[in-house]
């Protein structure tokens, strides 16, 4: 199936940056309403903070896992699907047998990969999801993959969860080398510090009513002190990077959906520093995507910078070496869906065979879901036996 671009005056900055091997943006960010920020933590480590080849301390503010999070979040909405920029793309709904949403593909760290999907049944047919994809990638019992079979898993995943293609993905259903996808939208966010950057000090929560520690799990009985540590960061840096080359080389139909999935980075970049709507699946709630946590809301002024270069090349030219200005407008104004007329739900009918897809006449897409793309529906039981 081909798709065809349609005109759009974003198209020649779209084709000035996917015309490279790869291409990073920069971003410096603001910190809002306080002097200290909490940057992210990790269990039995604490704060990343490191000190450049330079002398230079700097401090990790959010991981690589965690932007991937964010990157995905900025283009959901609830309960789990895209939001309207996005509402011909594919969602795979997780409901368990009383037919309640438990998951979406967009919701599940591990996206199309998640064992909550592939240990599923599809709605309204007899095979389980594991069974369908493992029969169209031309997996043998389960244990082996021939070499020549990549481009299958690509277009795939493509059809059913694009996303999952820039950040990455990795079936461990199946002890089999190869179902795995690296990331080709990479992003961090870093700081570097003030001579004297840590800040510490204390809470405590006073409890006039059962004052002692209560001796019950799962209760916010009792008093309580803890220690709170922040950093005192110089400047605020958001990192982007995109493989562009590791894109132009996926097996897809044609160079149109690779380059909307160029298109789709480029748009979660810039939704994600406006600030815009972010959907945690976590909580439930909806918030601004630069609103990391507590003492971490943070700003981004608009002006962007980019270089780009060739993966290969060890020497970049000095005009590679530059920083181009770019702005967040022009970002969030390309819209991969509006450019590109690209069928997902026959897209998805091609890939998958009848009995796969199930029957869904009379399904009703419910307020929960209420969504206008093209939905697989699988029904996740507690006690599935898995094969």
């Amino acid at each position: 199936m081909t798709s065809q671009a349609t005109s759009d005056p974003k198209d020649t900055l779209l084709d000035q940056l996917y015309s490279h091997e790869r291409v990073s943006i920069r971003a410096e960010l603001a910190l809002e309403g306080a002097r200290f920020l909490q940057p992210t933590s990790f269990p039995d480590i604490g704060f990343c903070i490191y000190r450049d080849k330079d002398g230079d301390n700097w401090c990790l503010v959010e991981s690589e896992q965690s932007m991937a999070n964010r990157l995905e979040s900025v283009c959901m909405r609830s309960p789990g699907v895209w939001v309207d920029d996005f509402n011909q793309l594919p969602v795979i709904v997780v409901k368990n047998e009383q037919g309640k949403l438990l998951a979406t593909n967009l919701t599940e760290p591990h996206r199309i990969a998640s064992s909550y999907i592939l240990e599923s049944k599809i709605t309204n047919s007899s095979k389980s999801f594991k069974e369908c994809f493992e029969k169209k990638i031309e997996l043998l019992n389960g244990k082996v993959w021939p070499l020549d079979k990549r481009p299958k898993l690509e277009q795939l995943v493509f059809a059913l969860d694009p996303a999952a293609l820039l950040h990455g993905f990795q079936f461990v259903e199946w002890g089999v080398v190869g179902l795995r996808q690296t990331r080709l939208l990479h992003a961090r966010l870093e700081a570097t510090l003030a001579p004297e950057p840590e800040v510490s000090y204390g809470m405590v929560k006073l409890d006039q009513i059962e004052p002692g520690e209560s001796s019950q799990e799962k209760t916010n009985m009792g008093q309580s002190i803890s220690v709170k540590g922040r950093i005192i960061p110089e400047k605020i840096i958001a990192m982007f990077d995109i493989d562009v080359l590791g894109i132009r080389n996926l097996s897809l139909d044609d160079d149109n959906h690779s380059k909307f999935l160029f298109a789709l980075a480029l748009w979660k970049i810039g939704a994600f520093l406006s600030g815009k709507p972010s959907f945690d699946p976590r909580n439930r709630a909806t918030d601004s995507s630069l609103r990391l946590r507590t003492d971490c809301y943070l700003s981004c002024n608009g002006k962007l910078r980019w270089t780009a270069g060739t993966m290969s090349d060890k020497q970049t030219s000095k005009d590679e070496q530059t920083l181009k200005e770019i702005s967040l407008e022009d970002l969030v104004s390309i819209n991969p869906t509006s450019i590109f007329n690209i069928d997902f739900s026959s897209l998805i009918k091609d890939r998958f065979d009848k009995e796969c897809l199930g029957d869904d006449s009379g399904r009703q897409k419910d307020d929960l879901v209420r969504y206008a793309g093209p939905v697989v529906e699988v029904t996740y039981a507690r006690d599935h036996n898995r094969s």
